[in-house]
C-alpha cells in the first residue's frame, strides 16, 4: 500500500527516515498518487479539505492547542486526527498497519 505524507518542515519529514513515504507538496499530488494512507501536517497546511481522498485512510496530526484546526479536520472526514506528540509518537504503528 502506497503511503503519502504532506509534512512541509524538514525537522519533521526527519522523523519519517525509517518508512516507505512518499512526500507530496499538493493536494493534486496526493491525488495522483492514489495513496492508501495520506498524512497530513495540519498547522502547515490552509486548505486541509483539499486533502480528503476518497478510498484513502487520511490522518492529520497538528498543535494541541489548536482544537479549531484539529476539528475542522475532523469535520472534513479525515479518518484520524492527532495532537503532533501523539502522533510522532505512535507513528511506528500508525505507517506499520498501511
Amino acid at each position: 500500500m502506497t503511503v503519502c505524507a504532506y509534512v512541509p518542515g524538514l525537522m519533521d519529514r526527519s522523523r519519517f527516515d525509517h518508512h516507505e513515504i512518499s512526500f507530496v507538496s499538493t493536494p493534486q499530488e496526493a491525488i495522483d498518487a492514489a495513496p492508501g494512507l495520506l498524512i497530513v501536517d495540519l498547522d502547515r497546511c490552509d486548505e486541509p479539505e483539499a486533502f480528503r481522498i476518497d478510498g484513502a485512510r487520511v490522518i492529520g496530526f497538528g498543535s494541541h492547542v489548536d482544537a479549531e484546526r484539529l476539528d475542522a479536520a475532523e469535520a472534513f472526514g479525515f479518518d484520524d486526527v492527532l495532537p503532533r506528540s501523539v502522533f510522532f509518537r505512535r507513528m511506528a504503528e500508525i505507517v506499520g498497519t498501511a
